[in-house]
Protein backbone atom coordinates (compact mmCIF):
# COMPACT_ATOMS: atom_id res chain seq x y z
CA UNK A 1 0.00 0.00 0.00
CA UNK A 2 1.48 3.35 -1.08
CA UNK A 3 0.25 6.46 0.70
CA UNK A 4 0.74 10.04 -0.50
CA UNK A 5 0.23 12.80 2.06
CA UNK A 6 -0.56 16.41 1.12
CA UNK A 7 -0.26 18.78 4.13
CA UNK A 8 -2.19 22.05 3.99
CA UNK A 9 0.86 24.05 5.04
CA UNK A 10 4.42 23.78 6.38
CA UNK A 11 3.54 25.29 9.76
CA UNK A 12 1.82 23.94 12.87
CA UNK A 13 -1.27 22.59 11.13
CA UNK A 14 0.67 20.61 8.53
CA UNK A 15 3.28 19.30 10.96
CA UNK A 16 1.01 18.20 13.81
CA UNK A 17 -1.59 16.53 11.63
CA UNK A 18 0.42 14.94 8.81
CA UNK A 19 4.13 15.71 8.50
CA UNK A 20 5.29 14.49 11.92
CA UNK A 21 3.24 11.26 12.09
CA UNK A 22 4.10 10.47 8.46
CA UNK A 23 7.80 11.02 9.13
CA UNK A 24 7.72 8.58 12.05
CA UNK A 25 5.94 5.98 9.92
CA UNK A 26 8.35 6.47 7.01
CA UNK A 27 11.34 5.98 9.33
CA UNK A 28 9.73 2.73 10.52
CA UNK A 29 9.45 1.43 6.95
CA UNK A 30 5.85 2.39 6.17
CA UNK A 31 5.37 3.22 2.48
CA UNK A 32 4.33 6.87 2.85
CA UNK A 33 5.53 9.91 0.92
CA UNK A 34 4.99 13.52 1.95
CA UNK A 35 4.33 15.99 -0.85
CA UNK A 36 5.33 19.41 0.55
CA UNK A 37 2.74 22.18 0.16
CA UNK A 38 3.89 24.06 -2.95
CA UNK A 39 2.58 24.67 -6.45
CA UNK A 40 5.17 22.26 -7.87
CA UNK A 41 4.41 19.26 -5.69
CA UNK A 42 0.67 18.83 -6.14
CA UNK A 43 -1.26 16.88 -8.74
CA UNK A 44 -1.73 17.98 -12.35
CA UNK A 45 -5.33 19.04 -12.94
CA UNK A 46 -6.85 20.14 -16.26
CA UNK A 47 -9.94 22.30 -16.50
CA UNK A 48 -12.14 23.71 -19.24
CA UNK A 49 -14.26 26.82 -19.46
CA UNK A 50 -17.97 26.12 -19.78
CA UNK A 51 -20.47 28.29 -21.73
CA UNK A 52 -21.70 29.81 -18.45
CA UNK A 53 -18.19 31.11 -17.70
CA UNK A 54 -17.49 28.55 -14.95
CA UNK A 55 -14.43 26.29 -14.97
CA UNK A 56 -14.94 22.55 -14.78
CA UNK A 57 -12.41 19.89 -13.81
CA UNK A 58 -11.94 17.49 -16.74
CA UNK A 59 -8.92 15.39 -15.76
CA UNK A 60 -6.49 14.76 -12.94
CA UNK A 61 -3.03 13.22 -13.00
CA UNK A 62 -1.79 11.56 -9.80
CA UNK A 63 1.09 9.14 -9.09
CA UNK A 64 0.46 5.78 -10.77
CA UNK A 65 1.31 3.82 -7.63
CA UNK A 66 -1.04 5.72 -5.28
CA UNK A 67 -3.29 3.51 -3.16
CA UNK A 68 -4.23 6.11 -0.57
CA UNK A 69 -4.08 9.89 -0.85
CA UNK A 70 -4.43 12.01 2.29
CA UNK A 71 -5.45 15.65 1.91
CA UNK A 72 -5.77 18.28 4.60
CA UNK A 73 -8.42 21.03 4.66
CA UNK A 74 -9.52 20.57 1.02
CA UNK A 75 -11.44 23.82 0.55
CA UNK A 76 -10.83 24.52 -3.17
CA UNK A 77 -13.91 24.36 -5.45
CA UNK A 78 -12.30 21.63 -7.61
CA UNK A 79 -11.38 19.35 -4.71
CA UNK A 80 -14.72 17.55 -4.28
CA UNK A 81 -14.57 16.58 -7.97
CA UNK A 82 -10.90 15.61 -7.62
CA UNK A 83 -11.81 13.28 -4.76
CA UNK A 84 -14.52 11.66 -6.88
CA UNK A 85 -12.06 11.16 -9.76
CA UNK A 86 -9.48 9.54 -7.50
CA UNK A 87 -12.03 7.23 -5.91
CA UNK A 88 -13.42 6.31 -9.34
CA UNK A 89 -9.92 5.02 -10.12
CA UNK A 90 -9.74 2.89 -6.98
CA UNK A 91 -7.71 5.32 -4.87
CA UNK A 92 -8.81 5.74 -1.26
CA UNK A 93 -9.02 9.39 -0.25
CA UNK A 94 -8.63 10.43 3.39
CA UNK A 95 -9.55 14.00 4.37
CA UNK A 96 -8.10 15.37 7.60
CA UNK A 97 -9.84 18.26 9.37
CA UNK A 98 -8.62 19.97 12.55
CA UNK A 99 -10.99 22.96 12.80
CA UNK A 100 -14.66 23.71 12.16
CA UNK A 101 -14.23 26.11 9.24
CA UNK A 102 -17.93 26.99 9.19
CA UNK A 103 -17.80 28.65 12.63
CA UNK A 104 -14.62 30.75 12.37
CA UNK A 105 -14.89 34.11 14.16
CA UNK A 106 -15.23 37.07 11.74
CA UNK A 107 -12.07 38.65 13.19
CA UNK A 108 -10.04 35.46 12.75
CA UNK A 109 -7.42 35.84 10.01
CA UNK A 110 -8.81 32.72 8.29
CA UNK A 111 -12.40 33.97 8.18
CA UNK A 112 -12.25 35.71 4.80
CA UNK A 113 -10.25 32.82 3.34
CA UNK A 114 -12.93 30.23 4.10
CA UNK A 115 -16.04 32.43 4.08
CA UNK A 116 -18.21 31.21 1.21
CA UNK A 117 -19.21 34.63 -0.07
CA UNK A 118 -15.85 36.40 -0.26
CA UNK A 119 -13.13 37.15 -2.78
CA UNK A 120 -11.32 33.97 -1.79
CA UNK A 121 -11.68 30.92 -4.03
CA UNK A 122 -11.67 28.66 -0.96
CA UNK A 123 -14.73 27.98 1.15
CA UNK A 124 -15.81 25.96 4.15
CA UNK A 125 -18.63 24.59 1.98
CA UNK A 126 -16.13 22.96 -0.41
CA UNK A 127 -14.39 21.44 2.61
CA UNK A 128 -17.68 20.01 3.86
CA UNK A 129 -18.48 18.66 0.39
CA UNK A 130 -15.01 17.11 0.13
CA UNK A 131 -15.61 15.30 3.40
CA UNK A 132 -18.93 13.95 2.11
CA UNK A 133 -17.18 12.42 -0.89
CA UNK A 134 -14.07 11.12 0.91
CA UNK A 135 -13.47 7.48 1.68
CA UNK A 136 -12.63 8.39 5.28
CA UNK A 137 -12.54 11.57 7.35
CA UNK A 138 -10.05 11.92 10.22
CA UNK A 139 -10.43 14.68 12.81
CA UNK A 140 -8.82 15.87 16.03
CA UNK A 141 -12.00 15.84 18.13
CA UNK A 142 -15.36 14.06 18.45
CA UNK A 143 -17.11 17.38 17.79
CA UNK A 144 -15.44 17.58 14.38
CA UNK A 145 -16.52 14.01 13.63
CA UNK A 146 -20.11 15.16 14.11
CA UNK A 147 -19.52 18.04 11.70
CA UNK A 148 -17.50 16.36 8.95
CA UNK A 149 -18.21 12.62 9.24
CA UNK A 150 -21.97 12.47 9.59
CA UNK A 151 -21.93 9.68 7.03
CA UNK A 152 -20.18 7.45 9.59
CA UNK A 153 -16.93 7.06 7.64
CA UNK A 154 -14.71 8.75 10.19
CA UNK A 155 -11.92 8.11 12.68
CA UNK A 156 -10.56 10.19 15.54
CA UNK A 157 -6.84 11.06 15.47
CA UNK A 158 -5.90 13.25 18.41
CA UNK A 159 -2.95 15.64 18.41
CA UNK A 160 0.32 14.40 19.92
CA UNK A 161 3.87 15.81 20.19
CA UNK A 162 7.28 14.82 18.80
CA UNK A 163 9.34 12.91 21.38
CA UNK A 164 12.07 15.54 21.05
CA UNK A 165 9.78 18.01 22.86
CA UNK A 166 10.31 16.02 26.06
CA UNK A 167 14.02 16.91 26.02
CA UNK A 168 13.45 20.66 25.72
CA UNK A 169 15.39 22.50 28.45
CA UNK A 170 13.11 24.38 30.87
CA UNK A 171 14.30 27.65 32.41
CA UNK A 172 12.59 29.12 35.47
CA UNK A 173 11.33 32.60 34.70
CA UNK A 174 8.88 33.34 37.52
CA UNK A 175 6.36 34.41 34.87
CA UNK A 176 2.97 33.25 33.67
CA UNK A 177 1.94 33.59 30.06
CA UNK A 178 0.01 32.82 26.91
CA UNK A 179 1.27 31.21 23.69
CA UNK A 180 -0.90 32.29 20.82
CA UNK A 181 -1.83 34.87 18.26
CA UNK A 182 -4.62 37.40 18.22
CA UNK A 183 -4.96 36.65 14.50
CA UNK A 184 -6.34 33.21 15.31
CA UNK A 185 -7.71 33.91 18.82
CA UNK A 186 -9.48 37.28 18.47
CA UNK A 187 -12.14 36.56 21.09
CA UNK A 188 -10.32 34.28 23.56
CA UNK A 189 -8.06 36.31 25.91
CA UNK A 190 -11.09 38.37 26.94
CA UNK A 191 -12.43 35.52 29.09
CA UNK A 192 -9.56 36.02 31.55
CA UNK A 193 -9.71 39.80 31.93
CA UNK A 194 -9.06 41.53 34.32
CA UNK A 195 -7.22 38.69 36.09
CA UNK A 196 -4.00 39.14 34.09
CA UNK A 197 -3.63 42.85 34.86
CA UNK A 198 -4.44 42.20 38.51
CA UNK A 199 -1.59 39.69 38.75
CA UNK A 200 0.77 42.03 36.90
CA UNK A 201 -0.10 44.78 39.42
CA UNK A 202 0.85 42.38 42.21
CA UNK A 203 4.30 41.87 40.68
CA UNK A 204 3.92 38.69 38.65
CA UNK A 205 5.58 38.99 35.20
CA UNK A 206 3.39 38.18 32.19
CA UNK A 207 4.92 36.92 28.93
CA UNK A 208 3.43 36.25 25.52
CA UNK A 209 4.88 33.78 23.02
CA UNK A 210 3.92 35.22 19.65
CA UNK A 211 3.38 38.64 18.16
CA UNK A 212 0.62 41.28 18.11
CA UNK A 213 1.36 42.56 21.60
CA UNK A 214 -0.79 45.68 21.29
CA UNK A 215 -3.83 43.65 20.20
CA UNK A 216 -3.21 41.34 23.15
CA UNK A 217 -3.07 44.39 25.43
CA UNK A 218 -6.59 45.33 24.39
CA UNK A 219 -7.93 41.79 24.55
CA UNK A 220 -6.50 41.05 28.02
CA UNK A 221 -7.35 44.57 29.23
CA UNK A 222 -3.75 45.46 30.06
CA UNK A 223 -2.35 48.90 30.80
CA UNK A 224 0.50 48.39 28.32
CA UNK A 225 1.52 45.80 25.70
CA UNK A 226 2.88 42.60 27.27
CA UNK A 227 6.43 41.41 26.82
CA UNK A 228 6.50 39.20 23.75
CA UNK A 229 8.89 36.90 21.93
CA UNK A 230 7.69 38.19 18.57
CA UNK A 231 7.01 35.85 15.63
CA UNK A 232 8.48 32.34 15.94
CA UNK A 233 9.05 29.44 13.57
CA UNK A 234 7.69 25.93 14.08
CA UNK A 235 11.21 24.89 15.17
CA UNK A 236 11.56 27.71 17.72
CA UNK A 237 8.02 27.45 19.07
CA UNK A 238 8.47 24.89 21.86
CA UNK A 239 11.79 26.39 22.98
CA UNK A 240 10.23 29.84 23.28
CA UNK A 241 7.43 28.43 25.42
CA UNK A 242 9.86 26.60 27.71
CA UNK A 243 12.00 29.66 28.36
CA UNK A 244 9.24 32.27 28.64
CA UNK A 245 6.99 31.25 31.55
CA UNK A 246 6.41 28.74 34.35
CA UNK A 247 2.60 28.72 34.32
CA UNK A 248 0.59 28.65 31.11
CA UNK A 249 -2.80 30.08 30.22
CA UNK A 250 -5.23 28.56 27.68
CA UNK A 251 -8.16 30.98 27.45
CA UNK A 252 -10.88 29.89 25.01
CA UNK A 253 -14.22 31.61 24.60
CA UNK A 254 -17.46 29.56 24.83
CA UNK A 255 -17.99 29.25 21.07
CA UNK A 256 -18.86 26.44 18.67
CA UNK A 257 -15.45 26.85 17.07
CA UNK A 258 -13.67 26.32 20.41
CA UNK A 259 -15.92 23.42 21.35
CA UNK A 260 -14.27 21.58 18.45
CA UNK A 261 -10.71 22.67 19.34
CA UNK A 262 -8.18 20.03 20.39
CA UNK A 263 -6.01 19.73 23.48
CA UNK A 264 -2.90 20.87 21.61
CA UNK A 265 -1.84 23.83 23.76
CA UNK A 266 -2.16 21.81 26.94
CA UNK A 267 0.04 18.96 25.74
CA UNK A 268 2.66 21.41 24.47
CA UNK A 269 2.84 22.95 27.94
CA UNK A 270 2.94 19.57 29.67
CA UNK A 271 5.71 18.31 27.38
CA UNK A 272 8.08 20.97 28.71
CA UNK A 273 6.91 20.83 32.34
CA UNK A 274 4.57 23.82 32.45
CA UNK A 275 1.37 23.49 34.52
CA UNK A 276 -1.66 25.15 32.94
CA UNK A 277 -5.01 26.77 33.56
CA UNK A 278 -7.55 26.48 30.73
CA UNK A 279 -11.11 27.42 29.90
CA UNK A 280 -13.45 24.45 30.48
CA UNK A 281 -13.88 23.49 26.84
CA UNK A 282 -14.57 19.82 26.05
CA UNK A 283 -11.04 18.65 25.18
CA UNK A 284 -9.51 20.33 28.24
CA UNK A 285 -12.03 18.70 30.54
CA UNK A 286 -11.00 15.41 28.97
CA UNK A 287 -7.27 16.18 29.19
CA UNK A 288 -7.63 16.99 32.89
CA UNK A 289 -9.49 13.71 33.45
CA UNK A 290 -7.01 11.62 31.45
CA UNK A 291 -3.79 13.12 32.81
CA UNK A 292 -4.77 14.32 36.27
CA UNK A 293 -3.05 17.58 35.39
CA UNK A 294 -4.24 21.12 34.84
CA UNK A 295 -6.93 23.42 36.22
CA UNK A 296 -10.11 24.83 34.66
CA UNK A 297 -11.23 28.44 35.07
CA UNK A 298 -14.69 29.59 34.03
CA UNK A 299 -14.59 33.24 35.13
CA UNK A 300 -12.03 35.99 35.90
CA UNK A 301 -12.07 35.25 39.63
CA UNK A 302 -11.12 31.62 39.01
CA UNK A 303 -8.44 32.66 36.51
CA UNK A 304 -6.89 34.95 39.11
CA UNK A 305 -7.00 32.50 42.02
CA UNK A 306 -5.75 29.45 40.11
CA UNK A 307 -2.91 31.28 38.36
CA UNK A 308 -1.85 32.89 41.64
CA UNK A 309 -1.96 29.53 43.43
CA UNK A 310 0.34 27.94 40.86
CA UNK A 311 2.69 30.93 40.85
CA UNK A 312 2.94 30.98 44.66
CA UNK A 313 3.06 27.26 45.42
CA UNK A 314 6.34 25.86 44.14
CA UNK A 315 5.53 22.36 45.39
CA UNK A 316 2.21 22.26 43.54
CA UNK A 317 3.86 23.64 40.42
CA UNK A 318 6.56 20.98 40.54
CA UNK A 319 4.05 18.19 41.14
CA UNK A 320 2.01 19.34 38.15
CA UNK A 321 5.10 19.64 35.96
CA UNK A 322 6.36 16.15 36.81
CA UNK A 323 2.94 14.52 36.41
CA UNK A 324 2.45 16.30 33.09
CA UNK A 325 5.79 15.15 31.69
CA UNK A 326 5.12 11.59 32.88
CA UNK A 327 1.77 11.57 31.08
CA UNK A 328 3.33 12.97 27.92
CA UNK A 329 5.74 10.03 27.68
CA UNK A 330 2.83 8.11 26.15
CA UNK A 331 1.56 11.00 24.03
CA UNK A 332 4.25 11.22 21.36
CA UNK A 333 4.04 10.53 17.65
CA UNK A 334 6.68 7.88 18.12
CA UNK A 335 4.22 6.02 20.39
CA UNK A 336 1.07 6.82 18.41
CA UNK A 337 1.87 7.15 14.69
CA UNK A 338 0.42 3.65 14.25
CA UNK A 339 -2.99 5.29 14.61
CA UNK A 340 -2.47 7.13 11.31
CA UNK A 341 -1.32 3.91 9.63
CA UNK A 342 -4.39 2.12 10.98
CA UNK A 343 -6.71 4.83 9.63
CA UNK A 344 -5.09 4.79 6.18
CA UNK A 345 -5.18 0.99 6.01
CA UNK A 346 -8.83 1.09 7.02
CA UNK A 347 -9.56 3.55 4.20
CA UNK A 348 -7.67 1.35 1.74
CA UNK A 349 -9.73 -1.70 2.71
CA UNK A 350 -12.96 0.30 2.58
CA UNK A 351 -12.20 1.51 -0.95
CA UNK A 352 -11.12 -1.90 -2.20
CA UNK A 353 -13.84 -3.73 -0.29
Amino acid sequence: MKVYVLPADAYGCGHYRLIWPSSVLHAAGFNVQILPPSKNSGFLAKTELQPNGQERLVSLQVPDDADVIVVQRPAHPFQPAMIEMMRANGIAVVVDMDDDMSTIHPENIAYQTYRHRSNSIWSWKYAAESCKRATLVTTTTPALQKTYAKHGRGMLLDNFIPATYLNTPKFDSGAFGWAGSMSSHPNDPQVARPAVQRLIDEGYPFMMVGDEGDKARLAFGLKKPPQSTGPTTIVQWIFKIAESFDVGMIPLGPTSFNTAKSRLKGIEFMAVGIPWVASPRAEYRKLLKDSGCGFLADNPRQWYSLLKQLLDDETLRQEQAEAGKAYMQTQTYEANAWRWAEAWEHAYKMERG
